[in-house]
């Protein structure tokens, strides 16, 4: 169905137009065409680094397509244009809506009916909806480091950040273990918190109940990671609360064994002297988290994948274990039980392709009847006749 762009303030809004078919044109309408894209520097700090590149990508190609006034515009034409598959782009969509960036608008029969982009600068900090897809949960690096948010809760952390006024953050600072952790996490950074930092720190120690010691930790592990933003450690918190992890030791074992899975996996694909980059760890959450496979399944197609393409492709061992997944795999007993299945369907097929080619030989074989040629041949002994005819 066609959508048509219009622009306000602060919302920017991408509207059906009545159609039935949403992967078709695109009306993009904007009043202001300054030949130039503005892009807001809350989304830069707040929420770019921490986004997927093609995401990024995507975001920006939509604020450029809003100078282009009159501009017939479709999700065919954009994801051609980023050398995307169409799922590619709406997954893009989604991504952005969980951060609070855009909203997706349905029709009654459940079809993308419109699009709301949120202008970012009305955030204070980045905006506290369901993370479920912000990173991958898997960062290679050294263990006890980098936690990173987890992905596909079946059971999300409502819990919304409060809003304390400010006697509430004068009390909160007068109590010693948060005045110590204030004063600890401004040494982490480097910098003096911001409210909205301090608001979000306060919100682990007050609503999830982390221990000033848990909290010390999660800062001092995301910064050893490269991540210093409160969007990201928000993220990690809150899925920290959603495992249950309330202490310090079941944190560091819970960053260990995901570490331990990138290992296992970069070893089964032979890959060694590098990290992985965003979109083989989106793999890897795809399979350890979504289809809730174990190291040694994962391990055993990249195994497969190194016998059958010679290189390390993740996209052909998703393929595998996708097919896994949906073929209920628990084991690897269950993937020898599938490879006897496909052998014994092989050997069925080889024979039925043999006994068809005997019988087609045998049927060739056979003299063809017809209007020239339709009785039964007679079996001459032309040497007798001969003799016969000569009166031997």
């Amino acid at each position: 169905m066609p959508f048509s762009f219009c622009s306000s303030f602060d919302i920017i809004c991408l509207k059906l137009r009545g159609e039935d078919n949403f992967m078709a044109d695109i009306m993009l309408h904007t009043s202001n065409n300054s030949g130039f894209t503005c892009v807001s520097n809350t989304f830069i700090d707040d929420f770019m680094k921490d986004a997927n590149g093609e995401y990024v990508k995507t975001y920006l190609y939509l604020l450029r397509c809003l100078n282009k006034d009159g501009y017939e515009f479709s999700i065919e034409q954009l994801a051609d244009c980023l050398d995307h598959t169409e799922k590619d782009v709406m997954r893009a969509f989604t991504y952005w809506e969980k951060v609070g960036l855009l909203h997706l608008e349905y029709s009654s029969d459940n079809e993308l009916s419109g699009i709301c982009l949120v202008d970012a600068n009305t955030f204070d900090s980045a905006p506290q909806a369901d993370y479920a897809a912000c990173a991958s949960p898997f960062v290679a690096s050294a263990p006890d480091h980098n936690p990173s948010p987890i992905t596909n809760k079946t059971n999300k952390l409502e819990v919304v950040r409060p809003n304390y006024s400010p006697d509430e953050l004068k009390a909160f600072k007068e109590e010693a273990d948060v005045s110590d952790l204030l004063f600890v996490t401004q040494t982490y950074l480097g910098r003096p918190l911001s409210t909205s930092d301090t608001t979000t720190l306060l919100f682990w120690y007050d609503s999830l109940h982390m221990t000033p010691d848990l909290i010390q930790y999660l800062i001092e592990t995301c910064i050893d990671g490269g991540h210093t933003s409160f969007h990201y450690m928000d993220t990690v918190a809150r899925n920290w609360a959603e495992d249950g992890i309330t202490t310090v030791e079941a944190a560091r074992k819970t960053s260990a064994d995901r570490n331990n899975t990138v290992y296992g996996i970069k070893k089964a694909m032979g890959i060694s002297g590098r990290d992985l980059v965003e979109s083989e760890l989106n793999y890897i959450d795809k399979w350890a988290n979504t289809y809730s496979l174990s190291l040694d399944i994962i391990c055993e197609a990249c195994s497969r994948t190194i016998s059958q393409t010679n290189r390390p492709s993740f996209k052909y061992a998703d393929s595998i274990l996708t097919k896994w997944y949906k073929s209920s795999v628990k084991s690897l007993d269950d993937i020898a039980k599938l490879d006897e299945d496909f052998q014994a369907k092989n050997s069925a097929k080889d024979s039925f392709a043999k006994a068809r080619q005997t019988s087609a030989t045998t049927a060739k074989s056979k003299p063809a009847n017809n209007k020239f040629k339709n009785f039964t041949e007679r079996d001459y002994n032309y040497e007798a006749l001969e003799k016969k005819l000569l009166g031997y």
